[in-house]
């Protein structure tokens, strides 16, 4: 019965106590001048400032971090916008340098000088490869232009280039002397030899099988009366060679650089139909200046069954 007693006492002296202690803090609260409330908010403040500053040292790197990110993609955006706007001026630019090189290239053409060489031209623009392991290359030209299988092409300088192995109504293929398995007939100074090209080398070689002197450095090799007109540049030896014997083998740089060339100009070689009329008494001089007689008639036809043509140009 005692025990019983005193657990019984002891439960409410303990919710005495706690009423107690509840009524001195209120006591105390209200004797300061502040709520509960504002006691309350002052302490979980208190017990949150360090974590705040925690949460702040934190947090704002990684803000900041954002921020960067967020920059650099604008950043990378603007970069790409004007990388396109500069490949497009480049784009622009080698155009009109394309266009420009043409122009000069045909102003050259216009100032080319084949008087002496009494054949026709046909110029043509350089419009791609038909194989980019290969030099051949097609040009803008073919049959219908007059261009056939086997003509010599020379660029707007007058050097030789190479010849028309194909042709079509509308384009035609020309191999260059480089790329090409004939020799073609050419001379330094008095000395004549064949010259032709080395697979997978700017250079050509030149065999003179009958030379009576040395070539040197810088010769001027030119075509003799063969596929192409005589007397057209071809290139220059690159170093002096003595003859062994009776043969001499020299190396040869082409002047021109096939990669390079825009427009060409095909010859119409040899020369067919061409008919001169020369004056009784009169002999054709090759190389010299001749004045040929033509029958300028019209294109009607002249009956000289009867008549020897004894036709002279007047002036």
């Amino acid at each position: 019965m005692t025990s019983l007693d005193r657990s019984d006492r002891s439960l409410p002296t303990f919710i005495t106590l706690v009423v107690l202690a509840i009524l001195l803090m209120t006591f105390d609260i209200r004797s300061q001048g502040e709520g509960v409330v504002s006691v309350m908010r002052g302490g979980v403040q208190t017990l949150l400032a360090p974590l705040q500053r925690g949460a702040t040292a934190v947090i704002d790197p990684v803000a900041d971090f954002i921020d960067g990110l967020s920059d650099i993609t604008s950043l990378r955006e603007t970069n790409e916008a004007l990388r396109a706007e500069l490949a497009a001026a480049q784009a622009k630019l080698a155009e009109a340098g394309d266009a420009l090189a043409r122009l000069e290239t045909l102003e050259a053409l216009y100032d080319l000088d084949l008087e002496e060489i009494e054949v026709g031209r046909t110029p043509a623009n350089v419009i791609g490869r038909p194989d980019q392991f290969d030099l051949a290359f097609q040009i803008d030209k073919g049959v219908n232009d007059g261009v056939i299988e086997g003509q010599p092409v020379i660029d707007v300088y007058g050097f030789v280039v190479g010849t028309v192995t194909q042709a079509s109504p509308d384009t035609a293929i020309v191999v260059p002397i480089q790329a090409s398995r004939n020799k073609i007939s050419v001379l330094v100074g008095s000395q004549v030899g064949l010259l032709g090209g080395n697979p997978g080398s700017p250079e050509m070689t030149l065999d003179i099988f009958d030379a009576r002197a040395s070539v040197r450095e810088g010769d001027q090799v030119v075509t003799a009366a063969s596929t192409f007109p005589p007397g057209l540049a071809v290139g220059e030896v690159v170093e002096s060679v003595t003859p062994q014997s009776t043969a001499l083998t020299a190396r040869v740089r082409p002047f021109v650089d096939v990669e390079s060339l825009r427009v060409v100009v095909v010859l119409a070689w040899p020369a067919n139909g061409q008919t001169e009329t020369v004056p009784a008494g009169e002999t054709e001089e090759p190389g010299g200046d001749q004045e040929e007689t033509t029958d300028n008639t019209g294109g009607e036809a002249t009956d000289t069954t009867d008549t020897p043509d004894t036709t002279v140009a007047d002036g």
